[in-house]
């Protein structure tokens, strides 16, 4: 891991790559693959006023505070990572709320001989959503314990008519992302999946004013994956007020790749690093995720 300086001088901590899940439900099942799914490739839309910068945060995040010039490092957590968390979240579209998302945690277990965190996130639309849209998503990583690093990516996904399910291995003796068709692609050692990487933030130092980048790997790609830390913020929420620190992923490809939106996150500023918000502005409009039940391992 390298620290390299932004142009305002903050630091940057340089530890790995994102997806692009389909749909705007996709959004909420990759819901902390770091917003990969909102973020799902290239290059933000300049700024009105300013055609090199990008777009201003404020209409997601309001008022953060930002230390000037301290160059200010949060360090990394002891151990935010524990078997049995699991974390419940109201999902809305504007003020409707579309359904309930979750991150869990349920156990370590042995993958190819190697200790692993099962790590979870599933997505269910409520009912009265589910009369339009039926939504039943799932996805599960297996992360390893000590290395921090994805070793499998599985999801099974229902957003309406369609229907998906993948699975890809990492293969890292052979450095490569082995996918159920038999196809195979290169990949850069120790990668992060669309949901590992959200936890393997969590367990990052986090600069504040600069940015964690770390390799991601997805739909057969992989790239670089920046975390921006934008600033603190005090946010309330149905499962209590939080002091946070509140981060944006950006995947940095380019080609032909557009920026489809932008995602926020607001994690509590403590070892535990636990996500009690998000939002996002897309194309349909605005989400917001927000955390209401908490069990910690």
């Amino acid at each position: 891991m390298t620290i390299a300086n932004d142009s305002s001088g903050a630091e940057s901590v340089r530890p790995a790559p994102p997806r692009r899940p389909h749909g705007s439900f996709a959004l909420l099942i990759a819901l902390f693959g770091l917003g990969i799914a909102l973020n799902a490739s290239g290059d933000r839309a300049p700024d009105a006023a300013n055609p090199g910068a990008p777009p201003e945060s404020t209409d997601l995040v309001g008022s953060v505070s930002l230390p000037n010039g301290t160059g200010e490092v949060i360090p990394a957590p002891r151990r935010p990572i524990r078997a049995g968390e699991s974390l419940k979240f109201a999902v809305r579209y504007g003020i409707v709320t579309a359904g309930d998302a979750y991150l869990e945690v349920p156990e370590v277990r042995e993958w190819k001989g190697r200790p692993v965190y099962l790590l979870v996130a599933r997505t269910e639309s409520s009912k009265f959503f589910s009369t339009f849209y039926k939504v039943r998503n799932r996805i599960e990583s297996y992360w390893d314990t000590t290395g921090h690093f994805s070793r499998r990516f599985a999801e099974n996904r229902r957003e309406g008519g369609y229907r998906a399910q993948n699975e890809v291995i990492f293969d890292y003796d052979k450095g490569e992302a082995v996918y159920q068709d038999g196809q195979t692609t290169p990949i850069p050692p120790q990668c992060q999946d669309a949901l590992s990487s959200f936890y393997f933030a969590r367990t990052q130092a986090l600069p504040l004013g600069g940015s964690v980048i770390f390799d991601y790997h997805a739909s057969h790609k992989s790239q670089p994956l920046e975390v921006r830390v934008l600033g603190r913020q005090r946010v309330e929420t149905p499962a209590g007020t939080f002091d946070c620190v509140v981060i944006e992923p950006v995947l940095k490809a380019g080609g032909i790749f557009k920026n489809q939106g932008r995602l926020v996150i607001w994690l509590t500023d403590d070892d535990r690093r636990i996500p009690v918000m998000m939002k996002s502005k897309v194309t349909i409009g605005s989400i917001s995720v927000v955390l209401t039940e908490i069990r910690r391992g």
